[in-house]
């Protein structure tokens, strides 16, 4: 059987198109998000397990600055509202087990912590 050039340009267009999906959907795949918001970590009491090669991306989406602090790292930097802290390949960066995270602004205060899983897959 042949196919006609035109069924065969859609079958091409059909896999680029699933290849691309695929690509796109594999990049939020891997990061993990918590989100700070008013004086509180959501999805991080603990976090599911992040394994390697995931990024930890941390949003502001509250009213006030935050801080992000993840002391096994060394880590630690301030997120405006509306902004985002990447940390990449943090499955790579740690040993697997639970890791603090914190906002040094409010953590006295509010008590504003999380705790980071790191699974070895």
């Amino acid at each position: 059987m042949h196919s006609s050039p035109a069924r065969l340009l859609a079958l091409v267009a059909a896999v680029a198109t699933l290849v691309l999906v695929a690509a796109m959907s594999g990049s939020e795949v891997r990061a993990y998000v918590v989100t700070a918001i008013d004086y509180h970590f959501h999805d991080a009491h603990p976090t599911l397990p992040i394994g390697p090669g995931r990024d930890l991306i941390v949003r502001n989406q509250g009213r006030n600055v935050h801080n992000v602090t993840i002391p096994a790292l060394g880590f630690s930097r301030d997120v405006r509202p509306g902004g985002e802290v990447v940390i990449h390949s943090i499955g790579d960066r740690l040993e697997p087990g639970r890791y603090e995270l914190f906002c040094r602004i409010h953590l006295a205060t509010f008590g504003m912590k999380g705790v980071i899983v790191i699974s070895p897959e």
